[in-house]
């Protein structure tokens, strides 16, 4: 069932993303920032917005809020892979390489934890599995 709290959550989450998006742009125009430091920035801010979704969505408290949103995940492991498939030199890794790296690893890996705790929280609700 989809609640305010998810509608208001997702919204909330969309436009973080999409912050981090323009903020990349708007370091390097108006703070004069390198290419490089900007992305960095961007990059560790993407990163903070992942670990406060990926927090809530583990959180055992909030379980009805968030347990059927799956949608951040797709988002940012389209975002993490766009950044090192598009960026990447196997020769040549940058800081901004590695950091993308890791966090596309970390949404993966955190996506097949939600599906696994997702399937034995929705096991455990059902009065009489089908077997």
């Amino acid at each position: 069932m989809i609640s305010f709290w998810n509608i208001y959550f997702d919204t909330n989450f969309f436009l973080a993303t999409r912050f981090v998006l323009a903020f990349d742009p708007f370091l390097q125009l108006k703070c004069n920032l390198s290419i490089a430091n900007a992305g960095t920035i961007s990059l560790i801010l993407a990163a903070v917005i992942a670990c406060a979704f990926f927090g809530v969505n583990f959180n055992a408290t909030l379980v009805e809020k968030c347990a059927y949103q799956f949608s951040p995940w797709i988002v940012f492991i389209i975002f993490f892979w766009g950044v090192v498939q598009n960026n990447w030199i196997p020769q040549n890794a940058t800081r901004n390489n590695i950091i993308a790296a890791i966090e596309l690893i970390a949404s993966i890996v955190s996506v097949i934890l939600a599906l696994a705790l997702f399937s034995i929280r929705y096991r455990a609700s059902k009065i009489d599995p089908i077997v």
